[in-house]
């Protein structure tokens, strides 16, 4: 659970893409704030086309964060975009390895 990290989102645009950074502890207390930040950033760009969420500065994923993350899939899927899960620290790359969601999602490590 988050021990007092700081949670911060912030969100870039180059031509179709929006690119969401994640920092800090993705829990219940924050979820809601990530999905906030996606839903204005990505949904509500009309002409984005792919959306990266860039997870290499969280630090605690739990399953609220992975609900999130199956929620973007699922529109960025109805609206015929691309979703890319970019640089997943370890602790959340072992959570997408262990609910078998790294086969789901697109990861991209740089």
């Amino acid at each position: 659970m988050s021990q007092g990290a700081s949670f911060n989102v912030s969100t870039t645009r180059d031509d179709g893409t929006v690119t969401t950074s994640v920092h800090g502890d993705v829990d219940p207390s924050t979820a809601s704030q990530l999905e906030g930040e996606l839903l204005a950033a990505f949904f509500g760009a009309a002409d984005a086309d792919r959306l990266v969420i860039d997870l290499s500065g969280v630090s605690f994923m739990d399953s609220s964060g992975l609900r999130v993350l199956i929620g973007a899939a699922r529109s960025c899927r109805e609206r015929d975009a691309a979703l890319v899960v970019r640089n997943p620290s370890p602790v959340v790359g072992r959570l997408l390895e262990i609910t078998q969601l790294s086969g789901e999602l697109t990861i991209e490590t740089t």
